[in-house]
């Protein structure tokens, strides 16, 4: 959760230090006091874009630090140890610096992290929602999420599979239409391709053959110090004092020590002749490369005439001999399609054919368990939007084959509703209020809040476009999302402010020619008033502050 917000420099904002509590804290203030303005510096530590309009006029840059306890947020530490971020498993203290150039420095535990890590880590920890998230309510790619998200993993092998074969079924559609727009340039490509083929069939590319060349050529150049080398190892083993010999002696001692104290010096013995058949074998091993220990002019210029080869291909080419092996096979196997260009279709064709029916099959299997939880879906949605004052609203989940299949599927996905009773079901664009897709969005929250293992929630004027009784439920949703994680609410509704825990007021002044925002925690009496003047506007009565005092004591009786 977010427990402090440290703010300077920012917008209208000259310094500002907000404590938030758990549960439902919720902001309130006049328009343009600047309760949008805390909206966007809390958007600052999630990673949104920032921009050098934040500074404040006159001031090289601005300031937002927010310090979130993730004492109980495992995900959180589990990125940040993946990110090599240090934290303590306590707190988290996340910092945004915006300069007036335009660029922006993202710190996390007083560590420099990139923008997109920043969204990494923070994606565990905060969500703003906003009209701006409502709207992709609208947005059918987004109802497939949603459902793909309450499965909760149950088929995610499935589409796994799926989206595999989909992208092979994409990979060799695209080769098929490469090869059948073949034209002169194919042909003059052709040409090139089987220049270079033959050129390195001619080579007769081997793998390691550099390596066993160098080998080689080291050894032809050097042959004079090392046939001195061999002479003088070879002489050491076969001299009047040759170690061989004189060890055959000791061994025969040995044997005779044997006789007189039993197996005191056998190991040693042993050990000994083992030696001397070692030291026999190198014996002939030496000579053997004695005689093989020429210099040969000729072989050398072979050998040398060979690396010129290999190393001009490898410039050639820019690349290595393994490489080399690797793009001929490729060349060879190209060549092959061109050449036999109808049969290299026909079997494209085949095999595109076969993947469609795996596509369909494998569509068909992920539609089968997407449908299940659709149901399930559908039914908890519809729970939660009549609790909302949607009591005649029917909702129902789409699904209509596509004209072809993409990655996410063979069907595409639509939430239809109908708000009142007797009406069709219709897409939610061309039917639902601001109101009803403020609900709408509610519900999804309230649904989707436990499994997404965010700590805190923030909403952005969610309840624009609702009053009355749906109001109160509003904030009797928002209440009981606030039982789970953290919720912080800008509203203009007094039953949401009647229903929270924390009320904070935001207003501005003007000091010295400079416009300032100021937060103050409401309490007691003051609650009282800014909550009537949320009933009633500018003119606060003492029937309207009865009213916001009856309120606020039945909210917190619920």
């Amino acid at each position: 959760m977010l427990q402090t917000l440290t703010i300077k420099q920012f917008a209208i904002i000259d310094e500002l230090e907000i404590n938030f509590g758990n549960g439902l804290t919720v902001l309130s203030g006049e328009t343009g006091s600047g309760k949008s303005i805390i909206i966007d510096a809390i958007g600052q530590l999630i990673g949104m874009r920032a921009s050098s309009d934040f500074v404040r006029h006159g001031e090289k840059k601005a300031t937002i630090e927010g310090i979130f306890d993730i004492d109980n947020n495992p995900e959180v530490i589990r990125t940040l140890n993946e990110l090599e971020v240090d934290t303590d498993e306590d707190f988290l203290i996340v910092k945004r610096e915006i300069f007036s150039s335009g660029k922006s420095l993202c710190k996390v535990n007083n560590q420099t992290v990139t923008l997109h890590d920043l969204r990494l880590i923070m994606q565990e920890l905060l969500d703003i929602h906003g009209q701006h998230e409502t709207q992709s309510l609208l947005k059918q790619k987004y109802h497939l999420q949603l459902i793909d998200s309450y499965s909760d993993g149950k088929y995610d092998d499935i589409l796994k599979q799926y989206q595999n074969t989909y992208q092979t079924f994409k990979d060799k559609t695209r080769e098929l239409d490469e090869l059948e727009s073949a034209d002169q340039a194919l042909l003059q490509r052709l040409d090139l391709m089987k220049f270079q083929a033959d050129e390195l069939s001619e080579a007769n590319l081997q793998e390691g053959e550099v390596e066993q060349l160098e080998a080689d050529i080291k050894r032809i150049q050097n042959s004079e110090n090392l046939s001195l080398a061999l002479n003088a190892a070879h002489a050491t083993l076969t001299d009047e004092q040759a170690i061989p010999d004189r060890l055959y002696e000791l061994s025969l001692q040995l044997a005779n020590i044997d006789e007189i104290i039993p197996k005191k010096f056998t190991e040693l013995k042993e050990q000994v002749d083992q030696f001397y058949y070692t030291l026999e074998d190198a014996k002939h091993e030496l000579y053997d490369e004695l005689s093989n220990t020429e210099f040969d002019e000729q072989y050398l210029n072979e050998l040398e005439s060979r690396m010129n080869l290999l190393n001009n291909l490898k410039r050639k080419y820019g690349k290595d001999i393994s490489s080399l092996i690797q793009y001929q096979a490729k060349l060879d196997d190209e060549i092959n399609k061109i050449e036999n260009y109808e049969q290299s279709t026909a079997n494209l064709k085949e095999e595109i054919t076969q993947l469609q029916k795996q596509l369909n099959k494998e569509g068909q299997m992920l539609s089968k368990e997407r449908r299940k939880v659709a149901r399930e879906l559908r039914d908890h949605i519809v729970e939660e939007i009549q609790n909302l004052q949607m009591k005649d609203a029917n909702l129902e989940i789409s699904f209509k084959p596509l004209d072809e299949p993409n990655a996410e599927g063979i069907e595409k996905i639509e939430i239809l509703i109908s708000p009142n009773k007797g009406e069709p079901l219709k897409s939610l664009a061309k039917i639902a209020s601001g109101g009803e897709l403020s609900r709408i969005m509610l519900a999804l929250k309230s649904i989707f809040v436990k499994s997404r293992g965010q700590t805190a929630i923030l909403f952005d004027e969610v309840d624009s476009g609702v009053s009355g009784i749906a109001a109160q439920k509003m904030a009797e949703k928002m209440r009981a999302i606030s039982e789970y994680i953290q919720v912080i609410c800008i509203s203009h509704l007094p039953q949401v402010a009647s229903m929270s825990d924390h009320h904070l007021l935001i207003s501005k002044a003007s000091q010295d020619d400079r416009t300032t925002t100021h937060v103050e925690e409401l309490t007691g009496e003051n609650r009282i008033d800014e909550v009537a003047r949320m009933i009633s506007g500018a003119n606060v009565t003492k029937l309207t502050r009865e009213n916001a005092k009856e309120m606020i004591e039945q909210n917190h009786a619920l």
